[in-house]
Parts: structure tokens; C-alpha cells; sequence
């Protein structure tokens, strides 16, 4: 959804076959990128209650303050930048009633950056288009082209951006952000000492939940992580990405702990029949099975 997300506007991929570019064009982020983003940006959202959580997705591994900066990254480009935004900051800068909604706050924001940005919203992200400064040849003209910046807006950002810190260290890893918070998801439905399914993980509200009230556990990650792992000694790191939560689970992908999270794999060959030989070589290679 997230290249898609300026469609709307005429801004897209030049090579966006269903949505040509026709007032826009959106490039890749890269490190040099992000660096100039986050100076012009910063300021700009600071004006408006919160400078904003620079460390979250793919991009935010270029980010010196990233958790695991000192380890590296594999990523040497991203589709765009999320910034978590915290909503209660953004109510009180703005003067805006306390009981005010997300929704609305969100509105409002967008309100605001739309004087300056080409600005959509989805859920609870607003999208805007950073200029680069330069334009494109394209069958539509010479066009902008735009870095594109998610904002998610939500109240317990200090909490929620934390669980989208991914450790991108691991070159040629088969496993993206998302497959991590698959896999902690599977993890979760299978705490040691606990019946079955006790907890429910909401990775985009960054929250572990009592399954049958609903009712929020923690939002701390380390605390998630001392949980899923029955170990007070677990944190973050261990959390980092799927090759580290691994290595911390007796019997690794083999581990009965880990059966929904390889079967979340497996619907992403949809392509592919289960059971055939080439379904199978595909799963083996990206749980990285043994034969």
C-alpha cells in the first residue's frame, strides 16, 4: 500500500504500470537521502508538537540513532521513511481539545503538513511527498520527483515505534520487517507456562493483549520479549529480527513454537501447490530447513 499511498495525487513509480506518474514521480530513499530528509523534515514537525521517531522500517536503519547502527545494515535503499508521530504531543502544540480522537488529530495534522507537502491519509499514516529538487523525463512530461514519508500518528508512539526497530545486520537475509513480526506473532500464541493462544501480538499498535479481554499487557518491547521468551534476561536485541529470535528458541525454524509463522511463509507462494516439489524447495530455502 505504501507506494501507493500518492497515487491519489498523480504521484507515483515511474515504472507504475496501473497508476502512471502524471504530477509526480516517486524515488527510492537512499542513506545520503535520508540524512537530508530527516534535517528538512525535523524542524517542520517539531513545529507541530513532535519531531518525530526516525529509527522505524527499512529506512530507519540508516539512522546513526538506530538501536543496531553500530552492527550495520544489508539495506542500501527503501520505498520510503516511517516516522512515528506521537498524537498527545501533536493535541497539546496545537491547542486542541485533550479528549480529542486520533482520528481527528490525525486530520488536523495532515491539515497542516498539506500547506506544504502533497499529503494523503491511510488508517493511521499520513503520507506526504518530500520534493528532491529535481524532475524526470517521463511519456507525461518532465516531472518532480518526491521522496515519500509516512507519518503513523498515535497516541503511545514512545512505546509503539519501538516495535518497528528492525535489525537489518544479517546480509542476504531471507526475512523482511514484516516476517519478524510474523514470526513474534507465533511466538506469542505459544508463551511457555501459559495455555495456548493466552496473548494475542498487535504489531501495528505495538501491543502484547490478553486474548480474551483484549485488554493491553505491556507495550514495552523488552517486557514482550521477557514474555515470549520465559526469560528475564531477554530484551530488544532478541527481538531484532527473525534470525535472532531463532537463535533463542530450542529447535529453531524445527520448533513446534514457530508452525504459524512457517506457515505464513507458505502463503506467500501463492503460486505454487502445496505439497509439490517445487512448493517445497521454496519453503526450504526461506526457512532455511535442512534436509
Amino acid at each position: 500500500m505504501s507506494e501507493k499511498a500518492l497515487r491519489p495525487l498523480g504521484i507515483s513509480k515511474l515504472d507504475d504500470a496501473e497508476f502512471p506518474p502524471t504530477k509526480g514521480v516517486l524515488v527510492r530513499v537512499t542513506p545520503e537521502a535520508f540524512q537530508h530528509i530527516k534535517a528538512q523534515l525535523t524542524p517542520v514537525l517539531a513545529s507541530l508538537g513532535d519531531q518525530g521517531r526516525w529509527t522505524t522500517g527499512g529506512a530507519g536503519s540508516f539512522d546513526p540513532e538506530h538501536p543496531w547502527a553500530h552492527k550495520g545494515t544489508s539495506k542500501i535503499d527503501s520505498g520510503d521513511v516511517d516516522v512515528y508521530m506521537d498524537a498527545d504531543n501533536v493535541r497539546r502544540k496545537l491547542q486542541l481539545d485533550k479528549g480529542l480522537d486520533e482520528k481527528t488529530v490525525r486530520k488536523t495534522l495532515a491539515a497542516h503538513l498539506s500547506k506544504h507537502y502533497p499529503t494523503t491519509q491511510t488508517g493511521v499514516q499520513i503520507h506526504i511527498g518530500v520534493p528532491t529538487g529535481h524532475t524526470i523525463p517521463t511519456p507525461n512530461g518532465d516531472l518532480p520527483t518526491y521522496f515519500q514519508v509516512d507519518l503513523p500518528t498515535v497516541d503511545h508512539a514512545d512505546d509503539i515505534y519501538k516495535h518497528h526497530e528492525h535489525d537489518y545486520s544479517v546480509q542476504n537475509s531471507p526475512y523482511g520487517g514484516q516476517d519478524q513480526q510474523l514470526a513474534l506473532a507465533s511466538l506469542v500464541n505459544t508463551i511457555p507456562g501459559k495455555p495456548e493462544r493466552t496473548y494475542q501480538y498487535h504489531g501495528l499498535g505495538g501491543a502484547l493483549k490478553d486474548r480474551t479481554t483484549g485488554e493491553v499487557v505491556t507495550r514495552d518491547i523488552n517486557k514482550v520479549a521477557q514474555i515470549v521468551f520465559a526469560n528475564p534476561s531477554a530484551t530488544q536485541d532478541w527481538l531484532g529480527n527473525v534470525e535472532s529470535m531463532l537463535s533463542h528458541v530450542d529447535g529453531g525454524i524445527n520448533s513446534p513454537r514457530l508452525a504459524q509463522f512457517k506457515a505464513d511463509m507458505a502463503k506467500k507462494y501463492p503460486q505454487l501447490t502445496e505439497g509439490t516439489i517445487d512448493w517445497f524447495k521454496a519453503i526450504r530455502s526461506k526457512l532455511t530447513i535442512s534436509s
